[in-house]
């Protein structure tokens, strides 16, 4: 993939990286969150951490309209490093997405997401 296909975002949370990770591996947690925007909720978020696992995550608008990105795991390793591939319900695309945590400072994360 060139580097003008590659998204990079670099984000500080104010978290230790146990609790970021868990955000991005958890269900419950990510029913909290993984929406784009106002007025989206997630009704369904499946998740199986674990290299070779599944992940499907359902976001639903005011008006009823769904968008399902699912993925398998590729590489986990706890709390550091997310890898998983990334398709749209309605496209045959599939792109990779890897997730980097680093510790900063004493409960701060920065977080890279490359996709």
């Amino acid at each position: 993939m060139s580097s003008a296909n590659t998204l990079v975002i670099t984000r500080i949370f104010s978290a230790p990286p146990e609790q970021v990770f868990a955000a991005w591996t958890r269900a419950e947690t990510m029913k909290r969150w993984f929406c784009p925007g106002e007025g989206m909720t997630i009704p369904v978020a499946e998740v199986d951490a674990r290299e070779g696992g599944d992940y499907r995550i359902v976001m639903q608008n005011k008006d009823g309209e769904t968008y399902s990105p699912s993925g398998t795991y590729e590489k986990i390793v706890e709390n550091k490093q997310l890898v998983f591939s990334w398709k749209w319900a309605d496209s045959d695309l599939v792109t990779r997405v890897t997730i980097d945590l680093k510790p900063i400072e004493q409960n701060q994360t920065e977080l890279t997401l490359t996709h």
